[in-house]
């Protein structure tokens, strides 16, 4: 249930906790009525609100690989069997119906809260969801599916920000992020079992399932998940109070504000833009996130030719070797666990390496990188008859563990110093990791049926080891960038940036 806003059936209370003068038109805050402040809600009801949350981007993120299992069934019923692209074309779509709908929808929620568009956006996902299902041919499916993309980016845009919402020291609210990112892998990651199994009744069974499931969220959410927003709340609790017409008249902080159109497209478009092709620590922390990202969705095309066309899996068994991209994944929480004691006990031993710029952030992003290309090296030596199928399967946990490390440490990084443009720096993250999931699957299967498992494997092995000195390079130069940086320099001189 939301929290009580006057105005809300709390009226009377709201009076007594009134404090302004006469006439007074003061700025409301939560100083009379802490108790309305998310970040001073009780540890059980905030664990309460993301689950719910992470519930919803797990259905989101679900979407995207839900067509993967049964794509053959789905071609040969559409008769588009022969055509390799089409193969790729349903994730492709939704991926880049989901980069759109990231881009416009993260803004939406900072002017009209992160509950109204998580509910409206779940709703026509699953309505969408349903269009999938039911789609009578391969042009109508494939509509259906840029629109339930679009849709699904709903709750991904918002839930960051409801953990900033609750949350405001720097490793409380990590701990959040983490968990945030963990649950955009683990709906990934069980797509293709879904799907799998699924497809022994029926290819439309797998969204049967994504109906349901994003049913049961939006339910979540309509009674367990309320508006986190501070500024929504203060602007509701300062109307609630005027309607009592007091001789107190409080403003929100965001009354008066109306959404305009060419700031609103500023803010979506040209400065994530501006900041990705001027920022070089925005540009490279995008790339490297953005590789590490489309790597998954080659896996998606990959993990066929290894474990159908040479284990001989069914597309059931082959879904199962996708939980080890999940077991790594969870396996960032012990690990981020250790580094913040670790940080800790060096802080206060005043070590040199903890005043360094990055010295929160970007150790991890070191450590991941190594542990991408273990992944794609080990499973480039190792998928052959000759060897069990075990040792493939378990090479995606080292992926799984270094891409939730890598971007949870990236884009903190860039929180730290954009501070109150890292919205702008985010989007532009998500658009080119979205884009870049979307397009690079087109050259899976070419390139591995040209090169074989071996090399095609071993080939992204030599990039990710190329692009795993990009951590490096900040850690080195990274404070040097950030002086010649004018916009950092802004930030820094109007005490936003760090």
């Amino acid at each position: 249930m939301s929290p009580p806003l006057a105005g809300d059936g709390d009226t009377e209370k709201a009076e007594t906790v009134q404090a302004g003068p006469p006439g007074s038109e003061s700025v409301i805050t939560f100083d009379d009525a802490p108790s309305l402040d998310p970040q001073n809600w009780s540890r059980t009801r905030k664990c309460a609100v993301l689950f719910v949350a992470f519930n919803l981007v797990v259905s989101s993120t679900n979407g995207a690989s839900l067509a993967t299992g049964g794509i053959t069934s789905t071609l040969h019923e559409f008769g588009e069997e022969n055509c390799y692209g089409a193969r790729v074309l349903p994730v492709a779509v939704y991926l880049v119906g989901y980069a759109l709908g990231n881009t416009v929808l993260a803004p939406l929620s900072e002017y009209y809260g992160r509950r109204p568009v998580n509910l409206v956006t779940t709703f026509f996902f699953v309505v969408w969801m349903t269009g999938c299902t039911c789609a009578p041919n391969w042009v109508a499916f494939n509509v259906f599916r840029f629109l339930n993309g679009f849709f699904a980016a709903g709750p991904p845009s918002t839930v960051s920000g409801m953990c900033a919402d609750l949350y405001s020291g720097e490793f409380p609210r990590g701990d959040a992020l983490l968990g945030y990112n963990i649950a955009t892998q683990i709906g990934s990651v069980i797509g293709p079992v879904i799907s799998g199994f699924a497809v022994d009744i029926s290819w439309r069974l797998s969204f049967g399932f994504g109906i349901a499931y994003g049913t049961i969220c939006f339910v979540g959410a309509l009674l367990g998940a309320p508006e986190t927003n501070s500024k929504i709340i203060l602007d509701k609790r300062a109307k609630g109070i005027r309607d009592l017409k007091g001789s107190w008249m409080p403003r929100g902080p965001g009354d008066g504000e109306e959404v305009n159109l060419s700031d609103f497209a500023s803010k979506v478009l040209v400065r994530p833009l501006s900041m990705f092709f001027r920022e070089p620590l925005v540009f490279f922390s995008c790339i490297y996130i953005a590789f590490q990202y489309g790597l998954f969705y080659v896996f998606l095309q990959s993990y066929t030719i290894i474990f159908v066309d040479i284990y001989h899996f069914n597309k059931g068994e082959e879904g199962l070797t996708f939980l080890g991209f999940g077991v790594g994944t969870l396996l960032t929480f012990p690990a981020q666990a250790f580094f913040q004691r670790y940080y800790k006990r060096a802080l206060a031993k005043n070590d040199p390496w903890t005043h360094h710029h990055g010295a929160k952030r970007l150790p991890l992003a070191c450590v991941a990188g190594p542990f991408i290309i273990l992944s794609l090296f080990w499973g480039a030596l190792t998928s052959k008859a000759s060897i069990s199928w075990v040792s493939p399967a378990l090479s995606g946990i080292p992926y799984g563990f270094g891409y939730i490390l890598t971007i949870i440490s990236l884009l903190n990084y860039l929180i730290d110093n954009y501070a109150s443009l890292a919205s702008s720096a985010n989007a532009a993250s998500n658009l080119t990791r979205q884009l870049v999931g979307a397009a690079l699957p087109f050259a899976a299967v070419p390139l591995y049926r040209q090169l074989g498992v071996q090399w095609a494997t071993s080939l992204l092995g030599f990039v990710a080891a190329a692009m795993s000195v990009i951590p490096f390079v900040f850690w080195i130069y990274g404070e040097r960038i950030l002086k010649k940086s004018t916009l950092a320099q802004e930030l820094a001189r109007d005490g936003n940036g760090k």
